[in-house]
């Protein structure tokens, strides 16, 4: 999702969004691989980072990101910092997470979390 703006207003990049399953919410979070890959360069030798993001209240978020050692199929999860951000978030399954680039440079990388809610038998997105 990329948003058009003035060279005064910030610009916000869309790096990916996943609906949340029973494993996200309890126990990891499953980061998309071609994401990974694209926006995140590990160390070599290395299969762990740590990174932050902001959310909507401007509360910074540390989470680590960790790959296995098969290169070939890395499976990236989130695991330190996730689940407490599930906890304190009230997450559940069906939450959609988006992260986020913000910054007419991509200056920060955000985190922006909205439920699927039925209104007079439609469905819309809401912001948590």
């Amino acid at each position: 999702m990329h948003m058009q703006s003035s060279e005064s207003e910030p610009v916000m990049k869309e790096l990916c969004s996943k609906i949340l399953t029973a494993t996200d919410v309890g126990v990891r979070f499953s980061f998309p691989t071609a994401t990974m890959r694209e926006h995140f360069k590990l160390l070599e030798g290395s299969q762990s980072f740590d990174f932050q993001v902001m959310d909507k209240y401007s509360k910074v978020w540390t989470f680590r990101l960790y790959t296995r050692k098969n290169d070939g199929h890395p499976k990236p999860v989130l695991t330190k910092g996730w689940l407490d951000f599930v906890k304190r978030m009230g997450l559940r399954v069906g939450d959609k997470v988006i992260f986020v680039l913000h910054g007419n440079h991509n200056d920060h990388l955000g985190i922006l979390v909205k439920r699927n809610l039925k209104l007079l038998g439609s469905e819309h997105w809401g912001d948590l």
